[in-house]
């Protein structure tokens, strides 16, 4: 894997569902990239989801991170500039790939963080980072556009 791929990291926030946990963990390492975390697990997901993913990170040898909070991933990690991918009902401004890979190029830590909620981010989440969305008529869900975007990363990479 390319070396300023290893400073992307992959965060699902606020999810309940073991699976939605599982799935995008499994997208994440998968696809070759080494960091996902969670922030404010809870449910099945924080019961469930967590360990397995925990377990599919120890068996790829990749990095998995639980925080409380999307601050304390920021403050932990020292990102700073937060990528918040939301539904594309609730921002007009899209995703932009080439500006995103050029970021990743230039060795920037990038954070790229998911909602796992139905309900996307709060206005006070939103207002932490770069808020984002793809080209699509509805939101995809966390794995699915975890695919999109790291794909697209991985492919500009070399």
């Amino acid at each position: 894997m390319d070396e300023s791929l290893k400073n992307i990291y992959v965060i699902l926030h606020n999810v309940h569902s073991a699976s939605k946990t599982i799935e995008t963990a499994q997208v994440v390492f998968g696809l070759g990239f080494s960091n996902f975390g969670v922030s404010k697990a809870e449910g099945s997901a924080a019961q469930a989801g967590v360990p397995d993913a925990n377990r599919l990170a120890m068996k790829m040898k990749c990095n998995f991170m639980v925080l409380p909070d999307l601050k304390d991933v920021l403050e932990v990690l020292n990102i700073e500039h937060p990528l918040m991918i939301t539904s594309p009902v609730l921002v007009k401004e899209r995703l932009d790939f080439e500006l995103l890979s050029k970021q990743v190029k230039s060795g920037e830590r990038v954070a790229i963080i998911l909602s796992g909620s139905n309900n996307s981010f709060s206005r006070k989440e939103m207002d932490l980072g770069e808020c984002r969305s793809l080209e699509a008529r509805v939101d995809i869900g966390p794995s699915g556009t975890a695919a999109i975007i790291l794909y697209s990363l991985s492919s500009k990479q070399h």
